[in-house]
């Protein structure tokens, strides 16, 4: 692959990147990642650990075309721990639930030890190649500005069906920001699991929109089930993209935006959910809502400046989690996929954010490589751009 590579030698590169993580290795670190603020129920655990496990993999540049082979093996053998020894991940039997700092310290152990096997050579023969196809090429990073603490997350899945074992001979890539508000804890939830309902959902890969929506809705119950006896907070909201078959999905909640550029034009895929649209102003007051100016601007109830997003309970069902979903064919004229927050879409128009990036990539070409993606007998060029910035 082009990007983990450059010669060839893919066993090269994985064999030079598991030296340098097991040398980085400090087996004393008591808290090498972030954690999530919450205890994890049996049915979230798939998702933090995918969480957690990218975290540590991607401290040392982890090739991306190994990261998913990596994943599933620590997801397969962190569920067997937890079944023969449910203590050593965290669990606590009274509440049948697991503390997130036990569970990321077995999930990073687990990590060391399975890189530390790969040290030896005819374990590293047995890895697979990277996929036929290669993996766009990610440019992704934030700012908080003044804000005290970052609120939005964002999350970068390679080859999603060889993360969940899923038996499908399509390469899937999924690309997601979430903008959170009144506090990160719809955002580290959705960056932790809506990825994970998306997989688990009956509908995937068959019926990618259906899926889509299934997990959306499924996250939004699980953070409002888990806010009302964990004490989790505020909202988020949400623009994930899917990457399949030649098709680009998109699917979103709130004002977060995703664009797609296509030789110098700019493609807008989203829909804000503002209170400038009629149609969310009206659905609103049928639920039962208000929708008031407040601040200068249109809000739901006198607070809210979204009209849908996961989580803000005390909003619910006016703020729906259902989102709107949009689905592209792919023909080989697309060079940019951009997801931001509207933290930058506020302040740049479209055409200054095309020249931001047409400039980084002439400054620094070597990182913002345009790569060859080669579907059936056709190639997209595409560089995937995700951005995200805090509100000033």
């Amino acid at each position: 692959m082009a990007e983990d590579c450059p010669d060839g030698d893919y066993l090269g590169a994985y064999s030079r990147f598991f030296s340098e993580f097991v040398a980085k290795v400090n087996p004393y670190d008591q808290l090498p990642v972030s954690v999530s603020s919450y205890n994890v129920t049996e049915a979230e655990i798939v998702g933090e650990i995918i969480n957690v496990t990218l975290q540590y993999l991607n401290q040392t540049q982890c090739p991306a075309s190994l990261q998913a082979h990596l994943v599933h093996q620590v997801i397969q053998e962190i569920k067997s721990m937890c079944k023969k020894q449910p203590e050593d991940c965290g669990f606590k039997s009274q509440e049948k639930t697991y503390t997130s700092l036990k569970l990321m310290q077995a999930i990073t152990g687990k990590v060391n030890e399975i890189c530390t096997r790969y040290l030896d050579n005819s374990r590293l023969a047995l890895l697979p190649p990277p996929p036929s196809i290669p993996l766009p090429q990610i440019a992704a990073g934030g700012s908080k500005n003044c804000r005290r603490k970052m609120e939005d997350r964002y999350v970068v899945l390679h080859d999603l069906h060889s993360i969940f074992g899923i038996e499908d001979d399509s390469v899937a890539n999924y690309y997601a920001v979430f903008d959170g508000h009144a506090g990160q804890d719809a955002a580290v939830y959705c960056a932790s699991h809506l990825h994970q309902y998306l997989a688990e959902s009956i509908y995937y890969p068959t019926d990618p929109e259906r899926a889509l929506r299934d997990a959306f809705l499924t996250t939004d119950r699980q953070f409002i089930e888990k806010s009302q006896t964990q004490k989790l907070c505020g909202g988020t909201t949400a623009v994930c993209t899917l990457i399949l078959n030649k098709r680009l999905y998109v699917a979103w909640v709130g004002d977060s935006t995703a664009m797609l550029v296509k030789r110098d034009n700019v493609v807008q895929l989203v829909n804000p959910h503002r209170l400038h649209r009629e149609d969310e102003v009206q659905r609103i007051r049928k639920m039962g809502g208000i929708v008031m100016q407040s601040m200068g601007t249109m809000r739901v109830n006198g607070v809210l400046g979204v009209s849908r997003a996961i989580g803000d309970v005390r909003y619910k069902p006016c703020v729906t989690g259902e989102p709107e979903i949009k689905s592209v064919p792919l023909d080989g004229t697309e060079d940019f996929l951009i997801l931001a927050t509207d933290g930058l879409t506020d302040y740049l128009e479209p055409a200054e954010i095309l020249t931001v990036l047409y400039h980084e990539i002439q400054r620094n070409p070597s990182k913002y490589t345009v790569l060859c993606i080669r579907f059936d007998s056709r190639y997209i060029y595409v560089l995937l751009t995700i951005i995200t910035y805090e509100d000033t």
